[in-house]
């Protein structure tokens, strides 16, 4: 996981020959996954219409809105899919646009770049200037939600379970048996240290108990699912008996995060055929 953690964040967005339509919805695709990289609930629109100070309507590509500290944040973004570099009249036209639409910031996404003195221009002016190029890939985005939720952070709490990592992969452990892989869920940190030091030997040296988050969990059954696997939940116990889950119950009694998981099972295509042909041993 780690690994491809990494490899997915090195992949650049490469030039693509846009339409003005494909380019505004890869824009408000982009700031859409960006954002909800933070959990927020935040709506990216295109094609919206903000009505000006002085009554006039202006009508914007891209625009989002969010509140964060208490302070309304507005962004509306102006894509401009054109054979050439952006002009300097263009970028004073969404300037002069974007002052007639008090508290709301500017960013202008140019498929070509721009002229000499039009992206100074804009910045001069509080607009920020991008390139497509400028914009993270639908790779790299990717493997920051990976990152971000697929990996738990030390400092977090389970809400509810705890879980063991192998960190330099970047992946949770399992059991195996024969075919058969089972994700093992703890309802307590110490409860799941407690199992590692008595398996040590089972698991490699850099494992770490980590707390799953709503988002961890999300992450965590998507994780399972890919790799063919079911569930268990270790109880409290001293013998440490681990009971099976089905994916069913886990979602409908622990999971309440934002995100909506598929009702199916989303395996891997390549697992899924080595499953259906006797051939697969899961390895994790």
């Amino acid at each position: 996981m780690a690994s491809l953690v990494a490899l997915l964040k090195a992949s650049k967005t490469e030039p693509q020959n846009f339409n003005w339509q494909d380019l505004e919805d890869h824009v408000r695709h982009v700031y859409q996954s960006l954002l909800d990289l933070n959990g927020e609930n935040i709506l990216v629109a295109r094609d919206v219409t903000l009505r000006g100070s002085r009554g006039q309507d202006h009508q914007i590509d891209v625009y989002f809105e969010f509140e964060l500290a208490g302070l309304r944040h507005r962004v509306a973004i102006e894509c401009k899919n054109m054979q050439r570099s952006l002009d300097k009249d263009r970028v004073m036209a969404f300037v002069a646009k974007i002052g007639d639409c008090p508290g709301v910031r500017g960013c202008i996404v140019a498929a070509n770049g721009y002229q000499s003195g039009a992206k100074k221009f804009a910045e001069d002016n509080g607009i920020s200037a991008l390139a497509l190029t400028d914009l993270p890939s639908i790779s790299q985005i990717l493997g920051m939600s990976l990152e971000a939720r697929a990996i738990p952070a030390a400092s977090n709490i389970g809400q509810p379970f705890w879980a063991i990592y192998n960190l330099d992969e970047g992946c949770p452990m399992a059991a195996t048996n024969f075919d058969d892989l089972r994700g093992i869920l703890f309802i307590s940190r110490i409860h799941a240290e407690n199992y590692l030091a008595k398996n040590k030997g089972r698991y490699p040296s850099d494992c770490e108990v980590r707390g799953l988050t709503q988002d961890n969990l999300f992450a965590y059954i998507l994780t399972i699912d890919a790799m063919g696997g079911g569930y268990l939940i270790s109880n409290s116990g001293e013998h440490y008996t681990l009971e099976e889950v089905s994916r069913r119950e886990l979602i409908s009694h622990f999971y309440v995060g934002k995100r909506s998981l598929p009702d199916v099972p989303q395996v891997m295509p390549s697992v899924a055929k080595r499953m259906a042909s006797g051939q697969w041993r899961h390895r994790f």
